[in-house]
C-alpha cells in the first residue's frame, strides 16, 4: 500500500496496487469497483495507463472535493471495462461503448441524506466538469432516486462542455429520455 496522493495525475504510476492512496480519501480499488462485475466475474481492471490517469484526475478533481465538503460516500461507478459496459447495456460481444466510464472520464455517485437533484444542482455550481447528468431521479421514488452522473476531462482530452442533462422516465412513450437541463420531469428545469 503506497500513498500516491503527491503523484502528479499524468505521471502516475502504471501499475499502482489496488490498496494504493490516490486522494486523501479514496484508494485505486473505489475507481475500478463494481458490484455488477463481481458478480458476473468479469474482471474490471484499467485496460490502459490513458484510462487510469483520467480516473486519478477524475477522483482528485470530483469525488475528493465531493467528498470534503459533503461528507463520506463511495462512488457507485467510476471505470468500467468494455466487457462491463457490455454486460451492463446487455450488448454483442462485438460493441464498443462509447461512454465516458470506458475512458476514465465518469462517475456516478450519490451522497447519503442529500437529494439526487440537490446533488447534481451543487456539483453544478461547484465542480468543473464535462456532463452533469440527473439520472433515473423520480421524487415518486423519493428524493434520493437514481444517481448524478459527472464526467471531466483531463487536460489534453478535449474541451469540457459544461452539459447538464436529465435522464428521465416519460410515461408518454414509456421510456427514458435524455433531456436539457437538471430537473425531476418533462415540465420546465427549475
Amino acid at each position: 500500500m503506497a500513498d500516491l496522493t503527491s503523484a502528479a495525475w499524468d505521471r502516475f504510476p502504471a501499475k499502482p496496487g489496488p490498496q494504493d492512496q490516490v486522494s486523501k480519501n479514496f484508494r485505486l480499488y473505489e475507481l475500478t469497483k463494481s458490484e455488477l462485475a463481481e458478480r458476473l466475474r468479469i474482471a474490471n481492471g484499467f485496460r490502459s495507463v490513458k484510462a487510469l490517469r483520467a480516473a486519478v484526475y477524475l477522483c482528485r478533481n470530483v469525488l475528493q472535493p465531493l467528498r470534503e465538503e459533503l461528507g463520506r460516500y463511495s462512488p457507485n461507478s467510476v471505470y468500467r471495462s468494455q466487457a462491463l459496459e457490455r454486460a451492463l447495456k446487455k450488448k454483442p460481444a462485438g460493441w464498443v461503448s462509447k461512454s465516458q466510464h470506458a475512458t476514465g472520464e465518469a462517475c456516478d455517485v450519490e451522497i447519503p441524506g442529500m437529494a439526487t437533484l440537490e446533488l447534481a444542482r451543487w456539483a453544478s455550481s461547484n465542480l468543473q466538469f464535462d456532463q452533469i447528468i440527473c439520472e433515473c431521479y423520480d421524487p415518486a421514488q423519493g428524493e434520493a432516486s437514481g444517481w448524478v452522473h459527472i464526467s471531466l476531462r483531463a487536460p489534453g482530452a478535449g474541451e469540457n462542455r459544461g452539459e447538464l442533462l436529465s435522464y428521465i422516465y416519460d410515461k408518454r412513450s414509456a421510456k427514458y429520455l435524455y433531456v436539457e437541463g437538471l430537473r425531476a420531469s418533462l415540465g420546465p428545469a427549475r
